[in-house]
């Protein structure tokens, strides 16, 4: 039945990542867990690509840290958001992609703006892209589902919109994006079909490395080394990394 459901594509050019590319990630880590083999061929192929983490956390803060966080084994917000924006970066490195923060709050923290604050620093950062990508399943996690809600909703003005398959939730839940699976999104943008990118194990390698600068957090995600490679296996075994566009 999978099959049946999801497309695969091979290369940069005709899953769409060409040109300046922007991923909105909403936190520090989802973009490259999710998108990281097809970024790294999309580099290769010639393509600009940015990865805009929207709820970032602020450094300066000194606001104790979550439960989440105080569970990474930091004390305070700044602490956390220090030490994961340089993880970022250096999985973003890996990549080749140029990281961006807003310094929005995640949900467990201050926001430090409303809805319409998040879309205009969202839609600044993003104008001029040739495509953009905004979590699209299973959007499990509050702040994900959240944000691509109100961008969605609100507009993104861009030629190339799509929706990326969420890491490691997927793998978690054990849950194949499809027609079917679109609900959350479904009054904002109806039904869509995936599609999976076929990457080069060289690019699939890239994506381990990258993803492995996250160590703050492998270990709390169930990603330690082993299951870090199945969810790795499983998604090549599936095709690939799951992209649905929307226009």
């Amino acid at each position: 039945m999978f099959a049946d459901e999801v497309n695969h594509v091979g290369d940069s050019t005709r899953v769409g990542l060409t040109g300046r590319v922007v991923v909105v990630s909403p936190h520090l880590d989802d973009a490259v867990m999710s998108l990281g083999s097809a970024l790294a061929q999309a580099v290769h192929t010639g393509s600009k690509v940015e990865i805009l983490t929207v709820f970032s956390d602020i450094p300066s803060s000194t606001a104790a840290a979550s439960e989440w966080d105080t569970q990474c084994g930091f004390a305070t917000e700044g602490e956390a958001a220090t030490a994961r924006r340089q993880e970022d970066r250096r999985a973003c490195a890996v990549l080749g992609a140029q990281p961006r923060w807003l310094d929005f709050g995640a949900e467990c923290y201050e926001r430090r703006g409303d809805d319409a604050d998040i879309h205009t620093a969202v839609t600044s950062a993003i104008r001029g892209a040739d495509a953009v990508l905004v979590p699209g399943f299973p959007l499990a996690h509050a702040d994900h589902e959240r944000l691509s809600k109100l961008l969605l909703a609100n507009g993104i003005d861009c030629p190339r919109i799509g929706l990326y398959a969420e890491q490691p939730y997927t793998f978690i839940q054990g849950k194949t994006p499809g027609e079917s699976a679109l609900s959350a999104l479904e009054p904002v943008v109806g039904t869509t079909r995936w599609t999976r990118v076929r990457t080069r194990r060289e690019f699939r390698r890239t994506k381990y490395k990258a993803v492995r600068s996250y160590r703050s957090q492998l270990r709390h995600l169930g990603l330690g080394n082993i299951g870090l490679h199945r969810m790795l296996w499983r998604e090549a075994a599936e095709g690939g990394e799951a992209i649905a566009w929307l226009s």
